[in-house]
């Protein structure tokens, strides 16, 4: 029997499954394959096979406040079960002499407080930008994640006419080093602020943002973890599309985009079989592997096919995490006897005191060498959410950006392979240089490579977990090309809806949440949701600073 659907999504990441449960709930039907059993993608997680009990989030940790999110609440995921715990220590950036400074979720005066220990000036500039440009970041900076982005000239324009607008406008040409220095005199402030930017994917000094800063400063750190394991997420969204009386299915690669007379029409799968959409198809993965590998070469402009090729992944994304299991949370013993707040802290910041420290590792990345010294940061979520480890136990891993795309100098991508446990022992001792306890406490351990990565998910070239690099060529409407910018491809029917398209990576839910309203758009079909218009909104900013 012919298998036809109104709509066939290639990938069940998170992405993937908002826009099948949107359009699902609008009526249609709708089907998503994916390539692993697990779905989800980078909302990874496993419990370990050697110490039963505690479970390992491979990949996707903070989910920043997810659970305040317009798809969380249109899809009703708490009545799936999803939960999530907030962490009111958002960050704490240790020094090696165990000061700290620590970043609040939404107890600005103590953030302030804690700033001011380094600089006093710091500390009365961070509640400044966090108070006035609260606007900014609430009606221009977040609202432009959750909608397809603007051409250039209309933005600025409609952006120059508002108190708000002008404020984005008068940053973002800047790069985040630009603004960083520009608005901070401290280098463990300018490096906490940096680092936290620059760690979500964004390069730190290319032209184009520098709003960046302001507006992260302005909405917080907003630190939150899934309880039961980031893959509960993923679960919860599966349970989203089976209530909505969609499918998914799981280890069905797909390997060719049926193109006809220049339209999208189906999917052929790795096992043979073939489904068809009368409507539309798309694609969550990345763009060489959509229109090079399964729409072909043949179906496409061969000047967009340069493009395509052209389309460049990041080398300051890439990770090597450092996995344990503990019988003890990590105790910062110097950190805390200076302030407590440093043992309830979410995210853990080691090697970073500079802004060269955070030079150093970008050098090296671009490189393709091996980071000459530990630049970390990491949490133990099983010390603060029970589910993930047994009683007095804990889960914690640190993450250290460094290049899955090996140069041939420094031994190639296989070498990864070869210093994989070396690299994990030399990331343990420096860590436990802060906290004393980390060795004897560890109960198991392992150590995952920028390619482990990739090998398991092809989408993220040489490790990027940003699914391509944040450079102003692509950013916002060249993400991940002017003409796909609005998740629309130049062949009718077929659309893009990961994390290559704007706003980029991260579980933010944005790409597949805009992508439902495109499709919807170009169906005819009436949302059932209330999705945001950036082009209203900005108008009526303007014609409100009018009147």
């Amino acid at each position: 029997m012919r298998e036809e659907y109104d709509g066939i999504i290639v990938g069940a990441g998170h992405n993937g499954m908002i826009l099948q449960a949107y359009l699902l709930r609008a009526g249609l039907k709708v089907i998503a394959v994916e390539r692993h059993v697990e779905l989800g993608g980078g909302l990874d997680s496993h419990e370990n096979p050697r110490v039963p009990g505690y479970w390992h989030n491979v990949h996707s940790n903070n989910h920043r406040g997810v659970s305040d999110l317009m798809w969380y609440k249109d899809l009703e995921l708490e009545r799936m079960g999803q939960q999530y715990i907030r962490l009111p220590v958002s960050v704490s950036m240790i020094l090696r002499d165990g000061r700290s400074a620590i970043w609040y979720n939404t107890e600005h005066d103590k953030t302030a407080a804690s700033f001011a220990k380094f600089s006093a000036r710091d500390a009365k500039t961070f509640l400044e930008v966090q108070r006035e440009y609260a606007d900014m970041g609430s009606l221009v900076f977040a609202r432009e994640i959750y909608n397809a982005p603007l051409p250039l000239e209309e933005k600025i324009s409609l952006l120059e006419k508002s108190e708000a607008g002008r404020r984005y406008l008068k940053w973002r040409a800047m790069s985040i080093r630009q603004a960083v220095e520009t608005l901070f005199e401290s280098e463990e402030i300018r490096s906490i602020v940096t680092f936290l930017s620059v760690i979500r994917g964004f390069e730190m000094d290319e032209p184009g943002f520098g709003h960046v800063v302001p507006a992260s400063i302005a909405l917080g750190v907003n630190t939150q973890m899934s309880k039961g394991s980031s893959h509960r997420l993923a679960h919860s969204l599966n349970k989203a599309v089976v209530k909505a009386g969609g499918e998914i299915y799981e280890s069905s690669a797909a390997v060719r985009i049926i193109v006809e007379n220049g339209e999208a029409k189906g999917v052929e799968l790795e096992d043979g079989r073939k489904l068809y959409a009368r409507h539309f198809v798309a694609s969550s993965i990345n763009p060489q592997q959509t229109f090079l590998d399964l729409v072909g070469r043949d179906k496409i402009e061969p000047a967009f096919a340069a493009r395509v090729e052209k389309f460049s992944y990041s080398v300051t994304t890439p990770l090597f995490t450092t996995h344990l299991a503990l019988n003890d949370r990590p105790r910062y013993e110097k950190a805390e006897a200076l302030d407590p707040d440093v043992g309830r802290a979410w995210y853990i910041i080691l090697g970073i005191e500079t802004m060269q420290d955070i030079q150093d590792t970008y050098d090296d990345c671009h490189a393709g060498k091996i980071p000459r010294k530990p630049s970390l940061i990491g949490a133990a979520p099983g010390q603060h959410d029970p589910t993930q480890a047994p009683p007095g136990g804990a889960t914690a891993f640190m993450w250290q950006i460094a290049p899955g795309r090996l140069s041939p100098e420094a031994g190639g991508p296989e070498h990864w392979d070869k210093i994989r446990e070396e690299f994990l022992e030399q990331r343990i001792d420096f860590w436990s240089e802060y906290a004393p306890n980390i060795r004897k406490s560890i109960v198991d351990k392992f150590g995952m490579t920028p390619i482990d990565v990739e090998r398991h998910l092809p989408n993220m070239v040489g490790g990027d977990w940003m699914v391509g690099e944040m450079s102003e060529q692509q950013y916002l409407h060249n993400r991940p090309f002017p003409e796909c910018s609005g998740y629309r491809t130049p062949i009718r029917g077929l659309y893009l809806c990961g994390s290559s398209c704007h706003p980029g990576g991260n579980i933010t839910g944005a790409p597949g949440y805009n992508s439902a309203k495109v499709i919807a758009q170009d169906l005819g079909i009436a949302p059932w949701w209330k999705p945001h218009d950036v082009r209203e909104l900005w108008t009526g900013m303007a014609e409100a600073k009018k009147a």
